[in-house]
């Protein structure tokens, strides 16, 4: 199984993400300062898993994935539907969760406002991960 992950960018990229949400969340204690962590590194996450869409999702979807999907089952087409809507799900939520820190002082704290968003962003973000192919 870890050969699999080592030999996939994007898994890897994508495993490093959440293993940063994981960080910030488990050192969390309350204090400000903690919280600033929790959202830089929430931020590289994303970063992280944008680059990933856009360097490798999008373009394997287009150039390989495209002439395949005439010849998918009806259960491999689900699955792959499933998992882009998992997958631009999961980006929406995470620019929900991301934007305040962009309009507010990051000392002022704004991301506490959209808090309820975060745990399921990252079970959707858990989800395309362990969907990976």
């Amino acid at each position: 199984m870890f050969e699999e992950i080592a030999e996939d960018p994007y898994l890897v990229a994508n495993v490093i993400a959440l293993f940063l949400l994981i960080v910030g969340v488990v050192g969390r204690k309350g204090s400000k300062k903690d919280q600033m962590r929790h959202g830089y590194l929430s931020i590289l996450a994303f970063a992280m898993k944008m680059v990933t869409v856009f360097i490798v999702m999008l373009p394997h979807l287009f150039t390989e994935m495209m002439p395949e999907i005439s010849e998918l089952s009806t259960l491999q087409l689900s699955f792959l539907v499933v998992k882009v809507a998992l997958g631009i799900a999961g980006t929406a939520m995470s620019v929900i969760c991301i934007v305040p820190w962009f309009f507010k002082p990051l000392d002022q704290m704004a991301c506490l406002r959209v808090k309820r968003w975060m745990t399921p962003t990252f079970i959707i973000w858990g989800l395309t991960v362990l969907m990976a192919p």
